[in-house]
Formats: structure tokens, sequence, C-alpha cells
């Protein structure tokens, strides 16, 4: 099977069209049709239904996006494998991360393996929680994830990096002192929506506290949720980092009782990984 056809088939897949491919692969629009049109005759089946708004795949092309991207990928670690025995480590590096963890601990992680090693690129996804995040480390789309621990991530290997804890993030004047989660009843909350990974750990501990949710605000805005307790909305709970960023904003920040707190990991795939992968694993490891 012609990897450049597959190539141009993944593009189309993740695009949405053809000529959304062509200008993504810096190739002409009919050669990414003929190539596409040639792997349907290759394999017997139509791989997309073709209309005006755009390609969706079809059955068969759902099934092969999977083992394509993993197919390409496994090309792409095969050439940085001969680029690292001779010293040099080039290519690029596909990582899904949740967005709350880019701040803390990714962009950290990311700068020092930029620094080691700047001849490979980081492509850094965005996934809308954890099944998700797991889904595209197994299909192949990205390397590494950097999620929570969790079922989500169920045949995927898991390397532990450690605890992070939440801080209570609420408008200016409030008190410093620890904030009793047995206490938040009426109090009200600025979050994200059910069954994101920050919803999903502070749901839990307030239903352990025997507490309902005051829910003022729910968005699914991430950016937004300093914004909103800076301008009264409520209260939200964040990481370390980005709620010492919003304390400097103006933001009451304060530790809970008891602590919230959530398992990261790192997510991978089970055999070896490619050279680059392997090196921000190592990278990341405790």
């Amino acid at each position: 099977m012609d990897l450049r056809r597959l190539r141009l088939f993944v593009a189309v897949a993740e695009s949405g069209g053809f000529t959304a491919a062509a200008h993504a692969e810096h190739v002409a629009q009919p050669a990414v049709s003929l190539a596409v049109r040639e792997l349907e005759q290759e394999l017997g089946a139509p791989l997309f239904t073709r209309a005006r708004a755009g390609a969706t795949l079809t059955a068969a092309g759902e099934a092969l996006l999977g083992p394509a991207r993993q197919a390409l990928r496994a090309v792409e670690h095969a050439a940085e494998s001969v680029a690292a025995v001779t010293g040099l480590v080039a290519g690029h590096l596909d990582l899904a991360c949740l967005p709350t963890l880019v701040a803390d601990p990714v962009a950290e992680l990311v700068g020092r393996f930029r620094r080691e090693h700047p001849a490979v690129a980081v492509r850094l996804g965005a996934p809308r929680d954890g099944d998700e995040l797991a889904d595209s480390v197994r299909s192949g789309a990205a390397d590494i994830g950097v999620t929570e621990e969790g079922p989500a991530n169920t045949g995927l290997q898991e390397v532990r990096m450690g605890e992070q804890e939440l801080f209570a993030v609420g408008p200016a004047g409030g008190s410093t002192g620890p904030l009793r989660l047995d206490r938040l009843g009426g109090v009200p909350l600025v979050l994200s929506p059910t069954g994101s990974s920050l919803r999903d750990v502070v749901d839990q501990a307030l239903a352990e506290a025997g507490v309902r949710p005051d829910v003022g605000v729910e968005t699914a805005q991430r950016d937004a949720l300093i914004p909103l307790v800076i301008a009264g909305a409520g209260t939200t709970f964040l990481p370390d980092t980005l709620a010492r960023a919003a304390g400097r904003l103006g933001a009451t920040v304060r530790r809970t009782t008891p602590r919230l707190r959530r398992t990261i990991v790192l997510v991978h795939r089970t055999g070896d990984p490619g050279p680059a992968a392997t090196r921000f694993l190592a990278l990341a490891s405790p």
C-alpha cells in the first residue's frame, strides 16, 4: 500500500475536504483526488462520501483511518531511529494534553525537551476530555498523552508523574484561610462542563462532602474561568500555576479542606513509542 496515498487520505480525513487537504500538504487538489481514488480502487471500497460541503468518511474509511495513522507514524519513527543512531534526533513529537495541564506541567516539560532536542518539532493537541485524549493516542494521532489517571486510559501504558493539587479561586476580598468543602452549599461556582477533568474532581469531592454544587456559571471556555471569577461570578478550582496567575490579577486563592488532588500520568501505546517520544518519557518521568 502506497504511503503517499495513505498520507493524503489521512489529510483529507483530518481536514474534512480535498481542497483543504491539498493546501495542508502543499500539493494540487487533483493529485489528492487521484491518490484517494487509486487507494479506493486498491481496497475495493469507497473511503469518503463526497459533497459540496466537504468529504466525510464512510464505514470503510473509518476502519482505515487508525491503521493508516499508525503506519505513517511507524515510518516516521523509523526515520527518527536512523537519525538517533547518528546522534541527531529529528522529526516531530505529537503530544495530546488536557487543557488544564498545559500551563503545568506540560509547558515546562516541552521547554526542557526543546532545549535538549531543538531539531524536534513538538505539536501539542487539545482534546476535549480524557476519553478523546486516550483515543487520539490509541489511534496514533498522538505519540504521548498527558492526562489524569483513570479508566479512560484502558489499554495504554501509564507512567505516573505525581499528584497535582487544585486550589479554590474566588473573587477579590474574600477570606484567605482554608476553604472547607462541606461549607460550599449555596456558594456560586464557576465550573467547566460535566465530564471535563476538573469538573469530575470537584463533583466527586463535593459529593463526598455531602454538598450539592451551586453552579452559577458553566463554561466550556476554560480561558474564561479566571476572568469570570475576577468579575465576581463565583468561585472556581484551578491547579497551582493557574491559581497563582489568578491571584496576581486580584483573585483570592485558598487551599481546600480536604485538599483536592488528582494523579497526573503520561500515556502511550504498548511497544516502542519511537526515539522522540522515548526521550520525552525519560525527561518527564520522576
